[in-house]
């Protein structure tokens, strides 16, 4: 166990971006060996709370050998956000990660802020900054980085293909993770057939919201397809990819035996048999050959039966990139994703594969949620032991994603408070102490296997709040003269990105995202009416007013913290918030305001089983530090995690970043 720090030479950071092409300089491989748990969304409050009633043994024992404190986190603490920080030790305005959605500005149009489609139809990264394991890679420390977030596709900088020489060969192994789409090109899209009628819930009704017989009807995330049984069969289709001018689709048989609760599936050779309530195994989805290839297009899905009593109810994952033939990469080298299936089996490659979607839409209850969690979450386990008994030396890093996405989901379940609970939730009152007892069983097998040579750091990149009361930005600001609607048009169904909405030459400010504020302004929106000269004196004034949001209900404060960009967001000057509005405990900008929408009342109760969120003021939703070497006596910040791994191999980190080591030094 490391206890000290040896004396270094400061490598300049010119120097580290360059030791990959020099070989005499690289030191023998080190042996030396820390693991970093990265749990997306564990709560300081809640760990120290569930340790306190034994729930949490492993995670107690750690803490009692090392240290147990908060993690300051992002602003905004989203995901992508944070994740990014930990990866670069950068501000959002050193990565340009400013939120989960930035947006065009012609015509203006949101999209998802990590990876974008390029014209020539590849993915391309949009996180900037040096990873740190591009400098453990130069000075030949081994890393796997397995499914962190905000890296995708999966970067390794300058040593993803370094090998000149086979003495100094340094192993990064990399697979995607968060932002890994399914093969449709979408962040997962589920196929849900039914014989039987559908409505939309209420929370996502917008028009029609009724499925009629041999209709489809799209729902956020998902497919909802009517079907027709004939003599108890029906063919039922599978929608592929857009290549170029060819659109893919694909068709399974699916046999229904209602006396016997259960259906037979034909997917091309391949045959399942499934009992309501049932999940299949993993299915190779051949959409044929490519054109002028001669390689086929294939991803991989599972199925689950909910019921084939009074009506058929089958749920198909989105269609994962296949990891034996990937259509786009996920893993580098691209061998690795191979290797992978070849030890496990089939694995989920969408970036997170909980299936929100299907509950918020209704296709899922919570047992079917809970279940499927439970699936996804075996199979993360698997990984982890497979990594661990490969692991050898040098870095390797561990993303667990379930929960954070079973607090999402859950939290109106555990909380009678919240304006979401119904009795009927409150058989999943304790799955999320349930969930944070299966970390804590990770955390006791993966000390178990690293044995006593190795070293380790816990790390989350936000904690958790409730999530019970919407904001809708954009309302307010069109109700306080900020935002300029068409004549006679209001709130209730407007949206900014049409274009009989908005009334641009009369709008100052408007949002999109879930943290961010934009100004309209001139020389940068296509319509744009705010001087550069004016743009101080808005802020000061929107952040006044958005300080003084009360809730009628209780006169609790809605935002706590409202910041301007800095001067160094500029290097991102079509991407930058203005504001970045950091919300109380207990408030979160409303999903329909994030993506332009307007509702009739600015303030509402959430209703949505996404019931709780981190999208708030950073000090209400701080993440978790844990070390078995004792931590200094300090604060951290996540940006301080890179600059400790870079410590921890007495390697000097470059001076973009600013954090410090959170060890204790002897």
């Amino acid at each position: 166990m490391r206890t000290g720090r040896t004396i270094r030479v400061r490598i300049l950071p010119a120097l580290c971006l360059c030791l990959w092409c020099s070989c005499a300089y690289n030191p023998e491989p080190q042996t030396r060996r820390l693991f970093v748990l990265g749990i997306d969304g564990m709560d300081p409050h809640l760990l120290k709370n569930l340790m306190a009633e034994g729930v949490m043994p492993h995670f107690k024992h750690l803490a009692q050998r090392g240290g147990f404190k908060p993690l300051g986190t992002s602003m905004p603490p989203q995901s992508p956000v944070a994740w990014s920080s930990f990866i670069t030790g950068m501000d959002p305005d050193g990565h340009g990660i400013f939120d989960f959605i930035h947006r065009d500005l012609t015509p203006l149009a949101p999209f998802l802020s990590t990876s974008r489609k390029e014209p020539s139809g590849e993915m391309k990264l949009q996180r900037q900054g040096t990873p740190f394991w591009d400098y453990l890679a130069a000075q030949n420390v081994p890393a796997t980085i397995f499914k962190v977030p905000a890296n995708f596709p999966p970067a390794a900088g300058h040593t993803s293909n370094w090998n000149p020489f086979a003495a100094c060969a340094c192993a990064t192994r990399i697979f995607a993770g968060m932002g890994t789409p399914d093969l449709l090109g979408t962040y997962g899209t589920f196929t849900y057939y039914t014989d039987g009628p559908y409505t939309l819930p209420a929370h996502l009704a917008d028009g029609e919201s009724i499925l009629y017989p041999g209709e489809e009807l799209e729902v956020p995330g998902g497919r909802i397809v009517s079907i027709e049984l004939k003599n108890g069969w029906a063919r039922l289709q599978v929608q592929g990819p857009q290549v170029k001018e060819k659109t893919y689709r694909t068709s399974f048989a699916a046999y229904v035996d209602r006396p016997h609760r259960a259906i037979e599936v034909v997917w091309d050779d391949q045959r399942q048999v499934l009992r309501e309530g049932e999940w299949g195994a993993w299915l190779k989805v051949d959409f044929g050959r490519q054109p002028y290839s001669i390689d086929r297009l294939t991803g991989i899905a599972r199925l689950y039966l909910k019921s084939v009593t009074p009506h058929l109810q089958l749920y198909m994952t989105p269609v994962n990139i296949d990891p034996q033939n990937p259509a786009l990469p996920v893993s580098t080298p691209q061998e690795a994703a191979a290797e992978l299936h070849q030890a496990i089996g089939p694995y989920y490659t969408q970036g997170m594969p909980d299936e929100t979607k299907a509950l918020e839409a209704g296709v899922f209850d919570y047992a079917d949620f809970l279940r499927q969690d439970a699936l996804a979450l075996e199979e993360r386990r698997q990984q982890l032991h497979h990594q661990l008994r490969q692991f050898n030396n040098g870095l390797l890093f561990f993303y667990v994603h379930s929960l954070d996405q079973l607090c999402h989901m859950l939290w109106r379940a555990t909380d009678p408070a919240h304006p979401g609970y119904r009795p009927q939730f409150a058989a999943h009152r304790h799955a999320i102490r349930n969930q944070y007892a299966a970390m804590d069983q990770m955390l006791g097998e993966a000390l178990a296997l690293l044995g006593d040579d190795a070293d380790i750091l816990v790390i989350s990149d936000h904690g958790f709040a409730p999530y019970a009361r919407s904001f809708n930005l954009n309302t307010w600001l069109a109700r306080h003269g900020y935002l300029s609607l068409a004549p006679g048009l209001t709130p209730e169904g407007a949206h900014l990105l049409r274009e009989d909405t908005v009334r641009w030459q009369q709008t100052k400010a408007y949002g999109l995202g879930l943290n961010s504020l934009y100004l309209n302004l001139q020389n940068r929106e296509p319509q744009g009416i705010v001087k550069t000269a004016e743009r101080n004196a808005l802020l000061d004034e929107l952040t006044h007013k958005l300080l003084a949001i009360r809730d009628p209900l209780d006169g609790r404060q809605i935002i706590k913290r409202v910041e301007k960009t800095t001067a160094a967001s500029q290097a991102f000057p079509r991407l930058a918030p203005d504001l970045l509005i950091g919300y109380a405990r207990g408030y979160r900008v409303s999903s329909k305001s994030a993506v332009g929408q307007l509702e009739k009342e600015h303030l509402q109760d959430n209703l949505s089983a996404w019931s709780g969120d981190h999208c708030m003021a950073p000090e209400e939703v701080p993440g978790v530090l844990l070390s078995n070497i004792e931590l200094a006596d300090a604060s951290f910040h996540l940006r301080d995690i890179p600059v400790s791994i870079l410590d921890y191999y007495d390697i000097a980190p470059p001076q973009n970043m600013t954090g410090r080591p959170v060890w204790k030094i002897e």
